[in-house]
């Protein structure tokens, strides 16, 4: 099953997903506890997303044969990793969400080195 999911760096046409998923997962969370008005929040949330996105690394979870078939990503969140995957493959046979960490680790190791 592996062989069916691949690990790459995100590209500029991943961007509306990861937005879109980004802005939406955090501000339904449960362990959010804004006070601020929803506009506010959302558009402090992007411009973070956006820091993101221009400094650090995001690792895609894709299928081999269709790269832009998002499954799931995840990034440096400051000291924590964030990670997102869609609903149907955040059970099953292959643990994607640890391919992505391990992915991450990895990548935030060699930066480290040759910095």
């Amino acid at each position: 099953m592996k062989q069916l999911i691949q690990i790459r760096n995100h590209v500029k046409d991943d961007e509306p997903f990861l937005f879109a998923t980004y802005l939406q997962h955090n501000w339904y969370d449960k362990t959010n506890t804004t006070t601020l008005k929803k506009a506010t929040w959302m558009s402090l949330q992007h411009k973070r997303l956006e820091s993101v996105l221009e400094n650090d690394t995001v690792k895609i979870a894709c299928l081999k044969e269709d790269p832009d078939v998002i499954l799931g990503y995840a990034f440096q969140d400051g000291k924590k990793p964030f990670c997102y995957l869609k609903l149907a493959w955040r059970q099953g046979p292959i643990d994607i969400k640890d391919l992505l960490l391990k992915s991450l680790e990895e990548t935030n190791e060699k930066q480290v080195r040759t910095n």
